[in-house]
């Protein structure tokens, strides 16, 4: 019998308060940190969780590896399953789930996802816990609500549907339905495989620093440090062990940066770069250019935010890659910009990133079909401007991180032809990367 009541007998309010004065204020706990993350995400979809999640972590000064990890395991799951989690929600809110405050749908959400899918959690712990992280975050007033609902989800436990529609494949996979459409065009009879695999957790894969002693000195440092490092796709390492890897010393020595095997194949894919120009034209915060810099190339990182070249010019440093890159604030969707012509191009273009919902589970929630369009608009003026770029008998490497096939298939520039193409699956165990290289014709 579960048991949610109230303690019998009534105290005096002197003694109440003499009780409080001695209990120490208690930190918040995982499921606390959890529901403010999830409720930020929720008011704001164009937050992203893992800064939010890493603020918090912070500011509470969660030192336990096991606090850190539930919290970070109810942030994303609660993200990667929401619709799932809403469907069996939904009947049970007489007034309706969407008509409630953020944070009561992020903690009904919280409270469901322990039930439904934490085996480790027995399903009255999860009621009880949910209510005390109401409590911790000045919530009380919906433990009511929680109580009610969440032990319904307990006995009832959840009914998806099974037909083969759009809607029904959503709810499965827990994805937008207009995501599901894409996955359809993109996969065929596959679409419901790769959006299941969208869902699943990433592993921790890292880039080993090759100037710095590459996978054998990252493996040894790391070791030092209680983790293990096993060989991963297109030269990654794959990490496992306690606590986070990105705050060991290993880390901070500049010995390896995180980055998806997918990413790596388009580095991969423009070959051999070692005393190469290289153009990396929507640079970002460097993690392909620093790996070109790395494997030998002179790269031209351009991009249209001065602050994320900013973070670039100090990861080239972190990795004592600085002497190999040149940085410069370009738009390339206006023109072409004035750097001369490159043998080797890189367009890592602004998409969806659809591709990367296993890392970015929020991303479903926060584009939308809208953005789609737009995106493809932006990239046909960006091929067209990069492609001045290449000189006569170069190449020009085209990427997305996303499944989306009108992104990955812009307009073919006048005079190049395709050489190669990469479509690769979540199913693999990979980020959802297109790429294609495209050669210019000679002059």
């Amino acid at each position: 019998m579960w048991l949610y009541g109230r303690p019998n007998g009534r105290v005096s309010s002197a003694a109440v308060g003499e009780r409080v004065k001695q209990i120490p204020r208690r930190a918040p706990g995982a499921r606390a940190i959890a529901a403010r993350v999830l409720e930020s995400v929720e008011s704001d979809r164009g937050s992203r969780a893992p800064e939010l999640l890493a603020r918090e972590l912070g500011s509470a000064r969660v030192a336990d590896p096991r606090e850190r990890g539930l919290a970070t395991e109810l942030v994303y799951g609660v993200l990667r399953q929401e619709r799932r989690l809403d469907h069996t929600l939904g009947p049970l809110v007489r007034q309706g789930l969407t008509k409630l405050e953020p944070m009561a749908r992020v903690l009904l959400r919280l409270g469901a996802y322990q039930i439904l899918m934490l085996d480790r959690i027995p399903a009255p712990i999860a009621v009880s816990a949910t209510q005390d992280a109401a409590r911790q975050i000045g919530a009380g007033r919906l433990t009511g609500l929680l109580n009610g609902v969440l032990r319904k989800v307990a006995a009832l436990g959840e009914q998806l549907p099974s037909g083969a529609d759009v809607a029904s494949l959503g709810v499965r996979a827990s994805l937008p339905d207009w995501v599901v459409r894409e996955l359809v065009k993109a996969y065929g009879a596959d679409a419901e495989a790769e959006g299941m695999a969208l869902r699943e957790r990433a592993p921790t894969t890292i880039r080993p620093t090759l100037g710095k002693g590459g996978a054998d000195a990252c493996a040894v440092a790391l070791a030092a440090e209680g983790f293990t490092a096993a060989p991963g796709p297109h030269h990654t390492l794959v990490v496992t062990g306690p606590g986070d890897p990105f705050a060991t010393k290993a880390f901070m020595d500049g010995l390896f940066v995180p980055q998806d095997p997918a990413s790596l194949a388009v580095v991969e894919l423009l070959g051999d770069v070692a005393g190469r120009r290289v153009a990396d034209l929507c640079a970002g915060r460097g993690l392909k250019a620093t790996a070109l810099a790395d494997r030998g190339a002179e790269v031209m990182a351009l991009d249209l935010s001065g602050s994320k070249l900013d973070a670039l010019n100090a990861l080239a440093r972190n990795l004592g890659l600085a002497e190999r890159i040149t940085t410069r604030v370009a738009d390339l969707a206006a023109r072409p910009p004035e750097v001369g012509a490159f043998d080797l191009v890189l367009v890592d273009a602004p998409c969806t990133g659809l591709g990367t919902l296993r890392r970015h589970p929020e991303i479903a929630w926060r584009r939308t079909s809208a953005d789609l369009a737009s995106l493809t608009a932006l990239q046909a003026r960006l091929i067209s401007n990069a492609a001045q770029l290449v000189a006569p008998g170069g190449a020009l490497v085209w990427a997305v991180c996303s499944f989306a096939r009108a992104e990955g298939t812009p307009p073919l520039p006048l005079g190049f032809v395709e050489e190669e193409r990469l479509d690769l699956r979540p199913s693999a165990g990979l980020d959802a990367f297109q790429a294609r290289r495209l050669r210019r014709g000679p002059a």
